[in-house]
Protein backbone atom coordinates (compact mmCIF):
# COMPACT_ATOMS: atom_id res chain seq x y z
CA UNK A 1 0.00 0.00 0.00
CA UNK A 2 1.21 3.43 -0.43
CA UNK A 3 1.43 6.22 1.68
CA UNK A 4 -0.95 8.24 -0.11
CA UNK A 5 -3.37 5.69 -0.31
CA UNK A 6 -2.95 5.32 3.87
CA UNK A 7 -3.25 9.16 4.58
CA UNK A 8 -6.24 9.47 1.86
CA UNK A 9 -7.83 6.55 3.87
CA UNK A 10 -7.40 8.14 7.30
CA UNK A 11 -9.02 11.52 6.24
CA UNK A 12 -11.50 9.62 5.18
CA UNK A 13 -12.11 7.65 8.51
CA UNK A 14 -11.30 10.84 10.39
CA UNK A 15 -14.09 12.67 8.27
CA UNK A 16 -16.83 10.39 9.30
CA UNK A 17 -18.03 10.62 5.74
CA UNK A 18 -18.62 7.70 2.87
CA UNK A 19 -16.76 7.21 -0.21
CA UNK A 20 -19.86 7.95 -1.89
CA UNK A 21 -19.95 11.09 0.21
CA UNK A 22 -16.56 12.28 -0.39
CA UNK A 23 -16.81 11.42 -4.12
CA UNK A 24 -20.53 13.86 -4.25
CA UNK A 25 -18.73 16.62 -2.35
CA UNK A 26 -15.89 16.76 -4.16
CA UNK A 27 -18.08 16.75 -7.40
CA UNK A 28 -16.47 13.33 -8.17
CA UNK A 29 -18.07 9.86 -9.91
CA UNK A 30 -19.62 8.06 -6.09
CA UNK A 31 -16.96 4.68 -7.39
CA UNK A 32 -13.93 7.34 -7.76
CA UNK A 33 -12.19 6.74 -4.13
CA UNK A 34 -12.98 2.94 -4.31
CA UNK A 35 -11.34 3.27 -7.41
CA UNK A 36 -8.08 5.04 -6.83
CA UNK A 37 -7.75 3.26 -3.38
CA UNK A 38 -8.25 -0.08 -4.40
CA UNK A 39 -6.67 -0.79 -8.36
CA UNK A 40 -3.40 -1.28 -7.92
CA UNK A 41 -1.80 0.74 -9.95
CA UNK A 42 -4.51 3.42 -10.06
CA UNK A 43 -3.30 6.74 -9.16
CA UNK A 44 -5.80 10.01 -8.63
CA UNK A 45 -4.99 13.23 -10.78
CA UNK A 46 -3.66 16.34 -8.95
CA UNK A 47 -6.92 18.76 -9.76
CA UNK A 48 -9.02 15.64 -7.96
CA UNK A 49 -6.63 14.66 -5.13
CA UNK A 50 -7.02 18.35 -4.74
CA UNK A 51 -11.10 18.28 -4.49
CA UNK A 52 -11.20 15.21 -2.15
CA UNK A 53 -8.31 17.52 0.25
CA UNK A 54 -10.89 20.20 0.07
CA UNK A 55 -13.68 18.27 1.43
CA UNK A 56 -11.65 16.06 4.12
CA UNK A 57 -10.30 19.27 4.96
CA UNK A 58 -6.58 18.57 4.50
CA UNK A 59 -3.98 19.28 1.90
CA UNK A 60 -2.73 17.62 -1.13
CA UNK A 61 1.13 17.99 0.25
CA UNK A 62 -0.05 16.14 3.65
CA UNK A 63 -2.07 13.21 1.19
CA UNK A 64 1.13 12.91 -1.10
CA UNK A 65 3.93 13.60 0.63
CA UNK A 66 3.19 13.96 4.30
CA UNK A 67 3.68 17.47 5.17
CA UNK A 68 1.06 19.74 6.12
CA UNK A 69 1.53 22.95 5.33
CA UNK A 70 0.43 26.25 7.58
CA UNK A 71 -2.75 28.28 5.76
CA UNK A 72 -0.05 31.14 4.58
CA UNK A 73 1.96 28.31 2.97
CA UNK A 74 -0.67 26.69 1.34
CA UNK A 75 -1.70 30.46 -0.41
CA UNK A 76 1.59 31.01 -1.48
CA UNK A 77 1.35 27.66 -3.46
CA UNK A 78 -1.75 28.08 -4.74
CA UNK A 79 -0.89 31.44 -6.06
CA UNK A 80 2.41 30.25 -7.42
CA UNK A 81 0.60 27.51 -9.12
CA UNK A 82 -1.15 30.42 -11.40
CA UNK A 83 1.40 31.69 -12.45
CA UNK A 84 3.29 31.70 -16.10
CA UNK A 85 6.71 29.50 -16.34
CA UNK A 86 8.59 32.82 -16.89
CA UNK A 87 6.93 34.58 -13.74
CA UNK A 88 7.50 31.43 -11.58
CA UNK A 89 10.58 31.79 -12.35
CA UNK A 90 10.84 35.55 -11.12
CA UNK A 91 9.39 34.86 -8.19
CA UNK A 92 11.73 32.16 -6.55
CA UNK A 93 14.34 34.89 -7.99
CA UNK A 94 12.54 36.96 -5.58
CA UNK A 95 12.48 34.63 -2.70
CA UNK A 96 15.89 33.80 -2.88
CA UNK A 97 16.85 36.96 -3.04
CA UNK A 98 15.27 37.89 0.23
CA UNK A 99 15.98 34.62 1.88
CA UNK A 100 19.36 35.58 1.60
CA UNK A 101 19.04 38.92 3.05
CA UNK A 102 17.20 37.96 5.56
CA UNK A 103 19.72 35.66 6.53
CA UNK A 104 22.63 38.18 6.16
CA UNK A 105 20.54 40.98 8.07
CA UNK A 106 19.35 38.69 11.35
Amino acid sequence: MNDWRARLRSQLQISGKTRSQVCSEAGLNPAYLTQILEQKGATPRIDNLSKLAAVLNTSVSYLVEGVELDPVSVQVVSYFGTLTPDRRDAALALLRDMAAASHTNG
